[in-house]
């Protein structure tokens, strides 16, 4: 299903920096033209329908659109017929140093939590429209026992939480890809001893259910508030197999003096506050962010107006994009989304979708699903 075929996306005013801007590694798209030949198409016409050429990709540190890799991925798995499209290019990605120019960091850093924790600091160098959040909360599985095949403890579940900035998380096919690149770089920097013990996508599954499972071999969900990787205290602590201090340590120091590693800018913290608040059903109006945030409110709109935007406008962007992501899911009724976005009237839901994307609720969700009844 190409999500993005057929809406129109109305900008949101006073939004500051947009989805256009952000930027990946070009090799995000290593093995991208054989798969594509090997699925019976032509990678040049599909590159040259998002503005990409096999020349720019070849580069060795070329910087890519990331709104254009991510349509990349949906035209592709439509053109082609191949709904597990993203999955199988990261499956053929497993084993190259895909995080550059951060891979030799990663490959020697003393554990895994270390390598996560060092890949959420510097992601932006790789990639600019993804934000990761190492430990954010525990997570309670009822079907995870917490020990492991001997029988040893295992320790409690943390989240590693991936979120793509300003409407990117409408590609499902770049966030299926991502997950299962970062799972199986910790399966194999490990060497096999921490993996994954959930997968959670906040899409509906896109491929047949054993695409997932034979490639995570792990329990994934659907349908959740979060994309995000599941790992135990024990997966965490787990030493990477090519660990090397000294080598490590240069490359941290390296990394510090040439990628320092920034605090996230107001903008993107606020946009963060309001998916939290709105995913937990609490109060998201600007009082409650700021207080989130360790602000007064005059405070934040005094730093919002410095990025030439404001509490308002990134709000009706997250909106929007919520909006989009839960209409696409047929297991949501239109009542039960516009709860979700904090409306109180169906009403509301309808006014903003035809602003935001040129048609009511109702029409825009038999376009997303077409093969489904619309709710």
């Amino acid at each position: 299903m190409n999500y993005m075929a057929s809406i129109n996306f109305q900008p949101v005013r006073g939004a500051g920096a947009n989805s256009h801007n952000h930027v990946t590694h070009a090799k995000l798209l290593s093995g991208y033209g054989d798969l594509v030949r090997e699925l019976g198409g032509n990678p040049d016409l599909l590159l040259d329908g998002v503005g990409l050429t096999r020349l720019e990709l070849a580069q060795p540190n070329a910087m890519i659109s990331l709104r254009a890799t991510g349509q990349l991925l949906e035209d592709s798995a439509t053109v082609l017929g191949c709904p597990d499209f993203g999955l199988r290019l990261a499956e053929r990605q497993a084993m190259e140093p895909i995080m550059q120019p951060l891979d030799r960091l990663f490959r020697t850093a003393p554990t895994v939590r270390d390598a996560l924790e060092y890949c959420s600091r510097h992601v932006g160098v790789f990639n600019s429209g993804l934000i990761m959040e190492v430990d954010g909360q525990d997570v309670v599985l009822p079907d995870f026992e917490g020990l492991d095949h001997g029988g040893k403890a295992m320790g409690a579940l943390h989240m590693v939480d991936f979120k793509l900035l300003d409407g990117l998380s409408l590609f499902p096919q770049l966030m299926e890809q991502l997950l299962l690149l970062t799972h199986n770089s910790i399966v194999w920097l490990s060497a096999g001893f921490a993996r994954s013990r959930a997968i959670w996508f906040s899409h509906l599954n896109i491929g047949p259910p054993i695409a997932y499972a034979r490639r995570f071999n792990t329990v994934v969900k659907f349908g959740q508030e979060y994309d995000a990787l599941q790992f135990s205290d024990a997966d965490l602590e787990t030493r990477i197999a090519g660990c090397n201090a000294a080598v490590f340590a240069s490359e941290a120091r390296l990394a510090a003096e040439r990628f320092p590693a920034r605090g996230q800018e107001i903008d993107v913290r606020v946009r963060l506050a309001i998916i939290r608040a709105l995913t937990r059903s609490e109060e998201c109006n600007r009082y409650n962010i700021a207080r989130m945030l360790g602000f007064q409110e005059r405070t934040l709109n005094r730093h919002l107006f410095k990025k030439g935007t404001s509490f308002e406008a990134i709000r009706d962007e997250v909106r929007r994009d919520l909006a989009f992501r839960y209409l696409a899911r047929a297991d949501l009724s239109l009542c039960e989304i516009a709860g979700r976005l904090g409306y109180s009237e169906l009403a509301v839901l309808s006014r903003c979708c035809r602003r935001w994307f040129g048609m009511p609720p109702r029409q825009m969700r038999q376009d997303l699903l077409p093969t489904r009844q619309a709710a």
